[in-house]
């Protein structure tokens, strides 16, 4: 009798032991005849069973069939173009990165692995299955969701449990900072973008056309294009541009959405030392002295872009300007509104200050006439001659500047004042009935 219950005990302890394996074989048969709802229901009934239990209660072989053939699973539920199959899990991918980094982990404590190097085969299909997640979350305008995909893929592939194969996917990472500043995440942005930074990241691509297909061909740096190029693969190299000016704009422009008023500065001023020449960061900048109403520093920075763009019209026009209205030197201001006009015949706007400089001159005529006393008539008409003859002078830019940009009521405006003060009333009054 003690023999009897003896043997129906050790029974039912081998049955409770060994249960999960029957189920594990059977989602490794499913997934072989490409049965992928059979397949989850017996990984999902064998994971039901381990979780009950301590690593040390089941078989090494069957613990680590369990995980790699549960990633397999999963990854081809994550993967599938078919909607009923891809529905099976919302987060398929997830799990079968989870259980790529469980045997991994699992496995490392073995004397001889035996599905590690299957298991890290697998890697690129699972980051780019969240890749294509990331995708279609962007299409479907949910940005924080395609910032979470490309943060989990660059999370996953840099995973130290992947040893030679985990990689710091900069690329990945530059996505998920646009795509945050896209959400309005400017946090998340920024420590995307300055960690992209950090690593070195440079975005410069390296693509030649490969002769036996004719088609472009991407390759990881550029020694590899190179060699391919010297063996006579392939030809027609084309380096990529440097994204890091670009990164930095948009770190600058992050700093700015939240106030950070000092990472904005010292954000900038980094950028423009290491990228002297961007005309982009130069720009920011000039807006950024013009913003805080340091006129010293703009026009220093105006001097150098000028120099570095001596054919940008539209520097020449803004020093003009901060010259006249904030500085009130007003033949300095003309001598660069001139220079607009004449990189860009076509501007009205350079034209219409050109006549508003003159303007001003007037205007300081008039004070000089107000301030002459009744006797002082010599005086009066001699500076009312000249008054006008300056008037005439501006009379010829707003001319010029209407034939530009007939719509431009500032023009018309200034030219109705003008010709007023020339004495051609009839042409006044014409303008005056523009105006109305």
């Amino acid at each position: 009798m003690k023999k009897l219950l003896f043997g129906l005990l050790t029974f039912g302890v081998f049955t409770t032991y060994a249960q999960e394996a029957p189920k594990v074989t059977s989602a490794i048969i499913a997934l072989r005849g490409n049965e992928i709802e059979e397949a989850k229901g017996f990984i999902d009934e064998a994971a039901a069973i381990i979780e009950t239990k301590n690593q040390s209660e089941i078989k090494e072989k069957i613990l680590t069939k369990y995980y790699y053939n549960k990633a397999l699973i999963y990854a081809k539920i994550a993967g599938s173009p078919e909607g009923n199959i891809k529905a099976l899990s919302d987060n398929a991918n997830e799990i079968a990165a989870e259980s790529i980094l469980d045997l991994l982990k699992y496995e490392s404590t073995l004397k001889k692995p035996r599905y590690s190097e299957n298991a890290l085969r697998e890697v690129p299909m699972i980051a780019y299955n969240y890749l294509v997640d990331a995708g279609a979350s962007y299409d479907a305008k949910d940005y924080a969701a395609s910032y979470n995909k490309y943060m989990a893929a660059f999370d996953f592939k840099k995973n130290e449990l992947l040893g030679n194969v985990a990689q710091l996917d900069t690329s990945l990472l530059f996505n998920a900072g646009i795509i945050a500043g896209m959400s309005d995440d400017q946090e998340s942005s920024i420590n995307a973008f300055r960690t992209c930074l950090d690593l070195g990241y440079t975005g410069i691509t390296y693509t030649a056309t490969y002769i036996a297909s004719g088609q472009p061909k991407t390759y990881p740096d550029k020694r590899a294009m190179e060699k391919d190029i010297e063996l006579g693969l392939a030809s027609n190299p084309i380096i990529g541009e440097d994204v890091r000016p670009g990164i930095y704009i948009s770190l600058i422009n992050a700093y700015k959405k939240i106030e950070d008023a000092e990472m904005y500065q010292s954000t900038l001023v980094e950028a423009r030392s290491l990228y002297p020449e961007n005309k982009d960061l130069l720009d920011i900048q000039l807006q950024a002295y013009l913003d805080k109403k340091d006129y010293k520093g703009a026009l220093a920075n105006l001097d150098e872009a000028i120099l570095k763009n001596p054919d940008k019209a539209i520097y020449h026009f803004v020093k003009g300007n901060i010259l006249q209205t904030e500085l009130k030197d007003l033949d300095a201001a003309l001598v660069e509104y001139k220079s607009a006009v004449e990189l860009d015949p076509e501007n009205s706007d350079a034209l219409y200050m050109c006549g508003l400089v003159y303007i001003d001159r007037a205007n300081k005529i008039t004070e000089q006439m107000n301030s002459l006393s009744l006797s002082e008539s010599r005086k009066y008409e001699a500076l009312k001659k000249k008054q006008k003859g300056v008037f005439e002078e501006s009379l010829v830019y707003f001319k010029n500047a209407r034939e530009i940009n007939k719509d431009d009521l500032d023009i018309v405006r200034a030219l109705a004042e003008v010709y007023r003060k020339v004495g051609e009333y009839d042409k006044s009054m014409e303008m005056s009935e523009l105006l109305k």
